[in-house]
């Protein structure tokens, strides 16, 4: 489940602040809907901003306008409900962390170890196919994989990697050297909320023999599907109006000074043209960044009063991902190989992956929907990180295409056809014109050849891929932490996010990716890297498309925005208007 970073916020004249609208309450428009709100099911950027705002983490990215175009960007990860950063010892595997004394939650009870240990606990326990408990799995257990319920040591592993000393002393016993680990541990994967409360709300008890029953626990079930933990963040939830918007209001009882805004609305809106009216009237304050397609941004600029911001820098790479065995019959069509459908496992050819690779008009979308805001980037490394190879490219090659179409499936493919539906998120023009511009591109090869373009929810296309009942679909990773071991993974990785939905696997990468995040040597790290992401590419494990410059617009009432390319969404404590 994040985009670029800026600083804005100026502060008017006297006679401006006059005009402004609902002074206490701020309005940012998001075309993003919230999938959940349990930490343990969360894994997108929506539902993250709002667990930064109203959950906290024992580390934080710092709050500033800080990073990134040019090549090893400088992460800089803040105490929150830590005291200090970690005493690290046993050669890079053990961390200890003094909690901050002053943490409290919204109730008023303290921030404990025990509450970081239920915390992290309850993410891995669960291991819910939707969320991100790999992040913290990889480290603490040595491998990503998702906890299952007849795995019959997990508990006790697990027990013993994370020891309680004191009620503010945690110790986190490492499987093996893992240096972005307070990274790690700045990501909403690892919010820490009340484990009391937790239980009574009816979560896991946090006891050895009944955690298998919340193993991969259901949406429906969690008891967080729609309210927010017991956490200690400047925000509470006030209201949620299902794929409308979300209210956040202020926790008076904050342990830190209290946020400058009462209220922050979070308002879901699809249609470009009704944001733009909704910030030329004022009646909204803010575009979150990324939000709006790129030929919107001159309807921002012409505007009173209105102030619109490129990002700097950027950490999120935009592909199209294919799954190599489709368990839902509804994406097949006739299930069979002809031009009514496809076979469920369809993608598992690579000459098809290498076909719809060369049949996306690369150029035409920068030059087109980008307008030249952006990068063609065919790779699963964010160009920002050691390991990028600006050389590897897919072209828009409809000779090629042919024939690699013309080899697929045996030779059977080209005479038989195919029907194959490709998704976009509502509200998302760039990834809507994406799978257009590769519908074009193929049916112009064969007559026979069909790719259906169909809108979805947000959460349905992630709940979709989770269950592996995707066929062919576009989003965007926004990386967790600034690290290239955060991009090669998730993206090529057997058990990283994306694999782990499309069915992708290469036994050399898996071994590869391993040894580069245990490697020290930023050189043999950069070497590694660069063979990681050429095999991927050669692969066609996914198909990367581009990075953009994003903006945001915004009124020139709101003061002290400050983001960052690893926050998902923005953080309003410090945003006033």
């Amino acid at each position: 489940m994040k985009k670029a970073l800026l600083i804005a916020g100026l502060m008017l004249g006297s006679a401006a602040f006059a005009q402004v609208k609902n002074p206490d309450t701020l309005i940012s428009l998001t075309i993003g809907d919230w999938s959940s709100f349990d930490p343990a099911q969360c894994y997108d950027t929506a539902c993250g901003e709002i667990l930064q705002n109203t959950l906290e983490t024992l580390y934080f990215p710092q709050p500033s306008d800080m990073l990134t175009q040019a090549s090893n960007p400088k992460i800089v990860n803040e105490p929150l409900l830590a005291a200090a950063l970690p005493t690290v010892s046993n050669g890079g595997k053990t961390f200890t962390i003094k909690l901050n004394p002053a943490a409290k939650f919204s109730d008023g009870t303290p921030v404990t170890a025990s509450d970081v240990k239920y915390s992290f606990m309850r993410q891995m326990l669960i291991s819910a196919d939707a969320g991100g408990a790999a992040l913290m799995l990889e480290p603490i257990m040595g491998k990503a994989d998702n906890i299952k319920k007849d795995d019959a040591a997990a508990f006790a592993t697990m027990d013993k990697a994370m020891v309680v000393q004191n009620p503010t002393t945690i110790v986190f016993n490492l499987a093996k050297p893992f240096t972005p680990f307070v990274a790690v541990l700045s990501h909403p994967v690892a919010a820490v909320y009340s484990k009391a409360a937790a239980i009574k709300a009816g979560g896991w008890d946090g006891g050895a023999t009944t955690w298998q029953k919340y193993s991969n626990e259901p949406l429906a079930s969690s008891p967080y599907a729609n309210v927010i933990p017991l956490g200690s963040g400047p925000f509470l939830l006030q209201r949620y109006d299902k794929s409308q918007q979300v209210i956040l209001r202020r926790n008076d009882k904050y342990w830190r000074a209290p946020a400058k805004l009462q209220t922050v609305v979070i308002k879901k809106v699809d249609e470009p043209a009704t944001a733009v009216q909704l910030i030329k009237t004022g009646d909204a304050d803010q575009t979150l960044v990324g939000s709006y397609p790129r030929n919107l941004a001159g309807q921002f600029t012409g505007l009173d009063g209105v102030k619109v911001i490129d990002n700097v820098s950027t950490l999120v790479l935009q592909a199209m991902y294919m799954n190599f065995n489709i368990q839902d019959t509804a994406k097949l069509g006739s299930g069979k190989l002809d031009e009514k459908g496809i076979p469920a496992t369809f993608f598992s050819d690579l000459n098809v992956r290498r076909g719809f690779a060369a049949s996306f008009d690369y150029q035409a979308f920068l030059r087109d929907q980008l307008l030249g805001k952006g990068v063609i980037n065919n790779t699963a490394m964010q160009s920002s990180f050691p390991g990028y190879n600006s050389g590897l490219k897919y072209r828009f090659n409809k000779t090629l295409a042919t024939a690699y179409f013309k080899k697929a499936w045996g030779g059977k493919l080209w005479d038989s056809g195919f029907t194959v539906p490709i998704y976009w998120n509502s509200g998302n023009v760039n990834r809507q014109k994406a799978a257009q511009i590769l519908k074009a591109g193929i049916e112009s090869l064969n007559p026979k050849f069909h790719v259906d373009v169909r809108e979805a929810q947000f959460s349905a296309i992630l709940a979709d891929a989770a269950a592996h009942r995707a066929s062919i679909w576009m989003l965007g990773w926004q990386a967790d932490y600034g690290d290239p071991h955060n991009f090669a993974q998730p993206f090529l990785a057997s058990t990283g996010n994306y694999p782990q939905n499309t069915g992708y696997k290469n036994a050399t990468v898996d071994k590869l990716i391993d040894q580069a995040v245990a490697t020290s040597d930023p050189a043999q790290r950069a070497a590694l890297y660069r063979h990681i992401t050429q095999i991927g590419f050669n692969d066609v494990a996914e198909i990367p498309i581009w990075q953009g410059v994003s903006y945001t617009s915004q009124r020139e009432w709101v003061k002290g925005r400050v983001t960052n390319p690893l926050y998902a969404g923005d953080i309003y404590y410090y945003t006033s208007k």
